[in-house]
């Protein structure tokens, strides 16, 4: 592509005056970046290096300096509006179906689906970006941020609730559940009765194109993971102690978890552990203990509960868990 569409497409203004007048492949990790590239990034140090590797053009949207005079320095307002504005001149060129999805559904489907069949989407323009970009023709993009999606792809479809129940339950706790499923039994799955209605939802948009899956596969997700603690806070194996902590990335489920842990469980203690930006988040009929910093958890060993729906990034919880496992055991070993 030459600077001159580039500038066009990303409303960037070239600032400068190159001897080269196009660019190759567009590089956000400057250790990938090779002769002829575009490296697109802030970062002084990355840029540089980007230079000894061969980079023909910077993109930034921060004032740097320009270090070589040979290569293109442009500068746009906002990195991620001109990644948009690339995304859309490429995508028609591209025959690609984007489908948006809430979180839960997506983190199910990327579960269940042969991995080769849909591209998922994140949180990361770059990675988004990238992906995108790679993506064979006609292939399903996924994602659940439903205002990016629009801005580079308004054609989108959300997928829709089905009008009749197809999964019937066999047996359920509150977090495995035995159904069957167009009269096949599927046993022990990993999936709360709360996102039945969801896991139809997927079921039905992934056979109406004609997609391979496996429900066996299904697992946890971040906006509903089970673990299984002491009162030390020590984690155990499934379904081994008397304590669950329940983890949810953040507010948005929170009121149909705390209704599910009702109705599923009215006889046990609930509680709410919840960061100080949350503290006034709907989880009706429960306490409610608020915290700053996760290492606050060492609150829950003075109290006596049955579950505890805590609000948190589960990869942060579990490290958080362990540190404390560590801390005690060395305290012990000291002793």
């Amino acid at each position: 592509m030459t600077f001159e569409n580039l500038t066009k497409l990303t409303q960037a203004t070239l600032v400068n005056e190159p001897s080269i007048a196009s660019f190759d492949a567009i590089v956000f990790e400057p250790e990938k970046v090779k002769m002829g590239d575009l490296f697109i990034g802030n970062d002084p140090h990355k840029i540089k290096t980007a230079l000894s590797r061969g980079a023909y053009a910077i993109l930034s949207d921060a004032k740097i300096p320009v270090y070589d005079e040979e290569v293109a320095w442009l500068r746009c307002d906002n990195i991620e509006s001109a990644l948009i504005g690339l995304l859309r001149y490429y995508l028609m060129q591209k025959e690609l179906e984007f489908v948006c999805l809430d979180p839960v559904s997506l983190a199910l489907m990327q579960k269940i689906v042969h991995r080769d069949q849909v591209v998922f989407l994140d949180e990361k323009i770059e990675s988004n970006f990238h992906k995108i970009m790679d993506a064979a023709p006609k292939m399903i993009i996924a994602g659940s941020d439903e205002a990016f999606i629009r801005k580079i792809y308004p054609a989108y479809t959300i997928t829709s609730a089905q009008s009749t129940a197809q999964i019937v339950p066999f047996k359920t706790t509150l977090f495995q559940s035995s159904f069957y499923y167009k009269e096949q039994l599927f046993e022990n799955i990993k999936l709360p009765e709360l996102f039945f209605p969801k896991f139809e939802n997927i079921l039905s948009f992934l056979e109406s194109k004609a997609l391979s899956y496996d429900i066996y596969r299904c697992e946890y997700t971040p906006w509903f993971f089970p673990l299984f603690v002491t009162r030390r806070l020590q984690r155990k194996p499934f379904g081994s102690t008397p304590s669950t902590i329940i983890v949810t990335k953040d507010t948005t489920y929170l009121p149909g978890i705390t209704s599910y842990m009702q109705k599923k469980a009215a006889w046990s203690r609930k509680i709410c552990f919840l960061p100080q930006s949350a503290a006034d988040a709907d989880c009706t009929g429960l306490e409610r203990i608020p915290y700053q910093k996760l290492s606050e958890i060492t609150k829950l060993k003075e109290i006596e509960f049955n579950f505890a729906i805590i609000i948190a990034d589960l990869t942060e919880i579990i490290q958080t868990l362990k540190n404390l496992e560590k801390k005690e055991q060395l305290s012990l070993f000291q002793e």
